[in-house]
C-alpha cells in the first residue's frame, strides 16, 4: 500500500472514532431511565402549567441549548411538555423560547441569566403562565424579578432565593430534585414514576419542605 493510501485511510479511520465517540457521549442516549425521567419532567411541568392556566390560558416554554448542539433530553421534554399541554382543552402553547445555559443537558439546567428571564416575560405579553426547563436565575438584589403578572413554573434547584419567591408566590411551582426519598422504594418503569422518584412538586402551600 502507498503512503498516501496509508495516510488516507488512517485520516478516514480516525474521523469514524471521532464521531462515534461524539455520538456516544453527547447524542446517545445515556440509558432508557434517563429518558423516562425527562419525559416525566416535560410532563408534570406542562401539568402544572395547565392547571395554572386554567380553562383558557396561554403557555410559554423556556429550553435550555447550547450553541448549534441539539440535545435528544431536552428534545424529549419538549415533546413531552407539548404532547401534555395539548391534552388540556381551552390551554395552548404560544411560544417556545431556547436560551444560552451553562449545562444545557442536565435536567433544570443552570447558569440563566436573570435579564434574559425577566425579558422572556416582559415579552410573553399574552401568555398567562411562563415555564422554565432551563433551570432558575439568581436575581440580584437590586434588580429583582417582576413577574409582569405572570405565573411561573420553573425546573430546576430549590436555592434560598426561589424558596423566597414561593414563599412570596411570586412563583407559583418549582419542581425540584427531591430532598426525601420517595416512599415507593420498587424500581421506577414509567416516565411519571421516574418522575416521582426523583423529583417533587414545591408551591407556597408546601414551601416548607425545601430546606
Amino acid at each position: 500500500m502507498r503512503k498516501t493510501q496509508l495516510v488516507a485511510l488512517l485520516s478516514v479511520l480516525a474521523i469514524a472514532v471521532a464521531g462515534g465517540v461524539i455520538y456516544w457521549t453527547q447524542f446517545r442516549d445515556e440509558t432508557p431511565e434517563t429518558s423516562r425521567l425527562a419525559e416525566g419532567l416535560g410532563m408534570a411541568a406542562a401539568e402544572e402549567s395547565a392547571r395554572l392556566a386554567g380553562s383558557s390560558g396561554k403557555v410559554v416554554l423556556i429550553l435550555p441549548k447550547r450553541g448549534t448542539f441539539v440535545d435528544p433530553l431536552v428534545e424529549i421534554q419538549r415533546a413531552a411538555f407539548a404532547k401534555a399541554l395539548a391534552g388540556h382543552a381551552g390551554v395552548s402553547l404560544l411560544a417556545t423560547e431556547s436560551v444560552e445555559t451553562e449545562r444545557p443537558g442536565t435536567m433544570g439546567a443552570g447558569g440563566l441569566d436573570p435579564a434574559e428571564f425577566q425579558a422572556i416575560l416582559t415579552r410573553a405579553a399574552g401568555a398567562k403562565v411562563v415555564a422554565s426547563l432551563a433551570g432558575f436565575p439568581e436575581f440580584p438584589a437590586d434588580k429583582p424579578l417582576v413577574a409582569e403578572g405572570k405565573k411561573i413554573v420553573v425546573v430546576g434547584s430549590g436555592t434560598p432565593q426561589l424558596k423566597a419567591l414561593l414563599s412570596a408566590e411570586v412563583v407559583q411551582v418549582a419542581i425540584v430534585p427531591r430532598v426525601k426519598p420517595a416512599a415507593n422504594s420498587d424500581k421506577p418503569k414509567t416516565a411519571r414514576e421516574w418522575f416521582k422518584h426523583s423529583y417533587e412538586i414545591i408551591t407556597p402551600a408546601n414551601v416548607g419542605a425545601l430546606p
